[in-house]
């Protein structure tokens, strides 16, 4: 199953309507097994899904495929998915009894101190970026996603990588999918080069922080607002967000000495 599919619909233009056909954004129900116990649920776009699974696990539960003898296997049912990842050794969780939407970041955390507390500080970057590199890359970011441009439905993550001019990129229905999708393909490339920053086409909220704190990507620069949770999150894990970035502009929040310039 592709990204998109096509549905009835009727079209309202210049005062008529008319029988038409348009190309929507698919969602599908996704359920993630390792070594044959269920982890999780989710509602997601259906391509990538190796890439989903593999970020996701990492990102939400520190299973740190690929490894030896990592293995993953997908059964389709129509617009139902079942992955199968197979680890060495045991794999501890707890599973969640409902499913993650397309819109949840932090949907089983009922403390607001916990959210900021239990995220991980990152490390300082090795070398400073400017900012004109992080736009530059959003505009470019934007020119490879086809999902959106189909059907205006669609959310992109990209992950900025050091020693290369390399930008990974994933589409989702899902902002947080798009971001586990993009972690897990680089994940699963075993690239050498680190993660510089974490692109994101909409806003930031807390759960993408919270995620790219946890791999220790010290810049998310984003299209969209940061919102307050977000901030104060970042904050608290020496992470610099760059946001509104477009167009020559971003408004950059936290750390700036190291990380940040601009060279004209």
């Amino acid at each position: 199953m592709k990204n998109t599919t096509r549905q009835s619909v009727h079209r309202f233009e210049a005062g008529t309507m008319r029988f038409d056909a348009e190309v929507i954004a698919a969602e599908c129900l996704v359920h993630i097994h390792v070594n044959a116990s269920h982890v999780t649920s989710l509602l997601a776009s259906p391509e990538n899904l190796g890439d989903l699974a593999t970020g996701h696990l990492r990102c939400e539960y520190d299973l740190h495929p690929p490894a030896e003898g990592h293995r993953i296997r997908i059964e389709a049912n129509e617009a139902e998915y079942h992955i199968h990842v197979e680890v060495k050794g045991e794999f501890v969780h707890s599973p969640r009894n409902s499913i993650v939407t397309t819109s949840c970041g932090g949907c089983e955390q009922d403390q607001l101190s916990a959210l900021v507390d239990e995220t991980p500080a990152v490390s300082s970057p090795a070398s400073v970026i400017d900012v004109e590199q992080l736009i530059n890359s959003l505009e470019n970011m934007r020119s490879q996603q086809p999902g959106f441009e189909a059907t205006g439905g669609m959310h992109a993550a990209g992950l900025m990588l050091s020693a290369k001019s390399k930008l990974l990129i994933r589409e989702d229905i899902g902002r947080h999918n798009a971001v586990d999708k993009v972690m897990g393909a680089w994940l699963e490339s075993k690239d050498s080069s680190l993660p510089v920053a974490l692109l994101l086409s909409g806003r930031c909220g807390w759960d993408i922080v919270a995620k790219a704190a946890r791999m220790n990507i010290p810049i998310i620069a984003s299209i969209g607002a940061a919102s307050s949770l977000a901030i104060r999150t970042a904050r608290s894990s020496n992470m610099t967000l760059v946001s509104f970035a477009k167009a020559g502009r971003a408004v950059v929040i936290g750390p700036v000495e190291g990380r940040i310039q601009r060279n004209h």
